[in-house]
């Protein structure tokens, strides 16, 4: 029999005991000091029998049996078994990506079991968490002076442009044309983006708030911040939108060109742009009121509701914009204040005046 360690896990340490953690089947279980060892030595196919061989007789027996457990409990999976197919085939789609992403995706994935609650059952349980523990701020402001933005109008002009029209015009801009982004279309492209929607401001009692673009359970993670660089009436640099107060909160840093480039996988067009959009998450929104990983899933989602949205708006205001995940998502952090453990960085817009 020819056995290798099974490649949908992975191991970690918990509390001084090394977890099996099968993110394929979402089992987690401990497993022994001498297991983990033995595993080892099966990190591709390995003739049980053969690797045994040297050892005495009562060495053979008690290894067997660890072996045998490691099999049923499909730590080790046998050369040529169903499983050993089931996995063959999971790599083939999945192993170029990396054991991260096999990870995220499989570990949120949901089975045929599982659970859900009904909405009054739901709606019970968040009842009862805030009498111990309150819902976060579905807005925040970072703190210091703010420069105050132009209220969006009822009937802005650049919203009598059809649906189609908008739809079938949107482009991904990566050059952009001489001139200045007004501030006025600043501040109608932020309120759309990110403060609450006109016709529904009523912020719920867990902090759900209704805006132009969907999120899951309306906790709406995303963190809007932009950085100017040829917007009159705004001074340069990061600013970060507070989406209640609708104002711009200076982060007291500026990039040129380059540096905006290099955060951005050195992609110029983004350097270029008068101005840019960088969106993050704050976790805790969501997972306040949704505590699977799955919901993980909903926050990246949320960012691409988000951006289509910035996408219709500045084709409508006749702005060419651009998306991108590709970032150092480090040097955005150092720039925005924030860390990858409570609020995390995930794509940029960038917009400016289309190219003559």
């Amino acid at each position: 029999m020819r056995v290798k360690v099974a490649e949908h896990a992975a191991l970690f340490y918990q509390d001084g005991t090394v977890v099996w953690d099968d993110y394929l089947h979402h089992r987690q279980f401990a497993i022994s000091e001498t297991a983990e060892l033995l595993c080892r030595k099966f990190t591709e196919f390995t003739d049980v029998d053969e690797l045994l061989a040297p050892l005495g007789e009562a060495d053979q027996s008690a290894l067997r049996k660890v072996l045998d457990e490691l099999v049923e409990a499909g730590v080790l999976v046998v050369e040529g078994s169903p499983q050993h197919e089931a996995e063959r085939r999971m790599l083939s789609g999945w192993r170029a990506w990396g054991a991260s992403a096999r990870h995220f995706h499989f570990a949120s994935r949901t089975l045929v079991d599982a659970p859900y609650q009904a909405s009054d059952e739901h709606d019970a349980l968040l009842d009862e968490k805030l009498t111990r523990d309150p819902a976060p701020a579905p807005f925040r402001s970072v703190g210091g002076p703010v420069v105050p933005l132009p209220r969006l109008p009822e009937d802005p002009s650049w919203g009598s442009r059809g649906l189609m029209d908008v739809l079938l015009s949107r482009r991904t801009s990566r050059e952009f044309g001489p001139g200045r982004v007004p501030l006025e279309r600043v501040g109608e492209l932020l309120a759309v983006l990110g403060a609450p929607s006109p016709a529904r401001s009523r912020i719920g009692r867990t902090g759900t708030v209704f805006k132009t673009s969907p999120s899951g359970g309306g906790r709406h993670p995303v963190e809007i911040y932009a950085h100017v660089r040829g917007v009159d009436g705004l001074p340069p640099g990061w600013h970060h939108y507070d989406g209640l107060a609708h104002a711009l909160e200076p982060l007291g840093v500026c990039w040129s060109p380059a540096e905006m480039a290099e955060a951005a996988g050195d992609q110029a067009w983004v350097g270029e742009a008068p101005l840019v959009l960088a969106y993050t998450a704050v976790l805790e929104r969501t997972r306040w009121r949704y505590d699977t990983s799955r919901a993980y899933r909903v926050v990246q989602m949320d960012v691409g509701h988000l951006s289509q949205t910035a996408y219709l708006v500045a084709t409508a205001m006749g702005f060419g914009i651009g998306f991108t995940a590709a970032l150092r998502d480090e040097l955005v952090e150092q720039a925005l204040r924030c860390d990858a453990y409570h609020e995390v960085v995930l794509g940029m817009s960038a917009v400016g005046p289309l190219p003559e």
